[in-house]
């Protein structure tokens, strides 16, 4: 075992450079907690049209490397810079896949290219790795779009190095319809059920699940929970069969850039010591939501969300009415499907000065809605780690989520903690249950001193990187050790 890993993160998206959610917020923040550890680290994503247009200097790495996808050849060159200070980044350059407006599609849902656009971006990582003389002990790959790198690195790629495969949401299998499969490139024995085979199609997921040495995934409830049908999106036997190298490691938060007490995007800052400045939060938010000023004296609940059924967009239109006789407001910042979004146009028709929507991707109102808002709502369907919960707690917000994957390993509700506790949880995947929830949350805010308790203990709770990467570090040692011993 070598003093000091090396690890090249390899993702589709990677904050502050390119982000859609909370991946990026891991795959930019896990390096830096690793690095911090003594490894040496590097990360690599596509070139996207965002990333070049940003303030960062890039140099050519590697020029004209070949790639073969299906019938084709073609090349791809390999830009350098930095992600931090002393961690290198790499882009894998070919503009006609990845010179476009979005990362993965637009209003009228994804780049029908997606699977030759992400096996291409996929195929040069070992090829990068020689051409810029940076062959590390251990790739970790995350999601779909780079799961064919482990069985690359099965195929015989970069030998001495280990495939640590990461699963951020399972439900996005990055499937290849059959008629597109020639893309891939890998001998015959690779399509079978065993291997990428599912149902008939494709899956790039299910390579990077098959061929690594390690999985992990984003909670230790997650990890449990994609072992049974409920939630294994058809891979649930397969999760059963590799529990011997599956682990849940609970994503971590970077505390300096989330943190009220630092926060740039605040009309004002304040921490457990001195709250006064959430309140000042809180009637910025409202002014610029347009929201009346009579909600400052009552609850405001902030979702920061994917407008989806996975998030439990479906659950919140059922249960609206019900949700504002409690007299509560709502903020709700996000994007996604369009049945969802039209209904909520409509609900902040319905209750103005009441509920207030913002579509689209907004980091610095996501900031002040997690700051300016008493409860944050997450009544997700399944929830392999949750993000805005932990970000909720640092600010005093207080998550109302259903207790499934890393929402339930995250908050703890005062009924199951001898009253105390830092957030409702629900069970069911019902309206009413998540409405029941809400009311035990506006209940507890009306007494003022039991609500500041509630607060403070979130707002003390630890979810920084460091022990998540002391987990990972141990998991790419056992990574290496099993890559190394199955060598000649």
């Amino acid at each position: 075992m070598p003093d000091s890993l090396s690890i090249l993160v390899v993702a589709p998206e990677i904050a502050p450079l390119a982000q859609t959610g909370g991946l990026a917020e891991v795959t930019g923040s896990l390096p830096l907690a690793l690095q911090k550890l003594g490894c040496q680290v590097a990360v690599a994503l596509p070139a996207y049209r965002c990333v070049l247009e940003g303030d960062r200097p890039w140099e050519v790495a590697a020029r004209d490397i070949p790639v073969r996808l299906g019938g084709f050849h073609l090349t791809a060159d390999v830009l350098s810079g930095e992600l931090a200070s002393g961690l290198p980044a790499y882009l894998v350059r070919r503009d006609e896949f990845f010179d476009r407006r979005e990362l993965y599609g637009g209003s009228q849902g994804d780049y029908f290219d997606n699977p030759e656009r992400f096996v291409f971006f996929s195929r040069v990582i070992p090829a990068l790795c020689t051409g810029v003389g940076y062959i590390p002990d251990v790739i970790m790959a995350n999601d779909w779009q780079s799961g064919l790198v482990m069985a690359l690195l099965d195929l015989g790629a970069l030998p001495r190095t280990a495939g640590v495969f990461s699963i951020h949401n399972q439900g996005f299998l990055g499937l290849v319809p059959p008629e597109r499969t020639g893309i891939i490139g890998l001998p015959d024995r690779y399509y079978t059920t065993d291997a990428l085979e599912y149902y008939g199609q494709i899956s790039l997921l299910k390579a990077g699940i098959v061929y690594a040495q390690a999985v992990t995934t984003v909670s230790p409830t997650y990890a449990n929970e994609i072992q049974i049908p409920e939630f294994g999106h058809g891979l649930d036997g397969l999760m059963r069969a590799v529990s011997h190298r599956l682990f849940g490691i609970l994503n971590g938060v970077d505390y300096h850039v989330w943190n009220p007490a630092e926060d740039r995007h605040l009309a004002a800052r304040y921490s457990p010591a001195d709250l006064s400045g959430k309140e000042l939060c809180k009637r910025h938010l409202l002014t610029r939501m347009g929201l009346d000023e009579s909600m400052s004296r009552k609850p405001l609940i902030g979702m920061v969300t994917r407008l989806t059924v996975q998030k439990g967009c479906n659950l919140l239109m059922e249960a609206a009415d019900d949700l504002f006789k409690l007299d509560v407001g709502l903020v709700v910042l996000g994007t996604g499907e369009a049945r969802f979004e039209e209904s909520l146009a409509g609900l902040q028709a319905q209750y103005p000065g009441r509920m207030a929507l913002k579509i689209g991707f907004d980091p610095p109102l996501a900031h002040q809605i997690i700051a300016g808002c008493d409860m944050l709502l997450m009544p997700s369907w399944y929830e392999p780690c949750g993000l805005a919960q932990m970000f909720g707690l640092k600010y005093g917000t207080v998550p109302i989520v259903r207790s499934v994957g890393g929402l339930n390993d995250t908050v703890i509700d005062p009924d199951q903690n001898q009253g105390r506790g830092t957030g409702f949880k629900f069970q069911r995947f019902q309206a009413q249950a998540m409405v029941r929830a809400v009311r035990r949350a506006v209940t507890a805010f009306a007494d003022s001193d039991l609500w500041r308790s509630i607060m403070i203990e979130g707002m003390n709770q630890d979810f920084s990187w460091d022990r998540s990467a002391r987990e990972y570090i141990r998991v790419f040692e056992q990574a290496v050790e099993t890559r190394r011993s199955r060598q000649p």
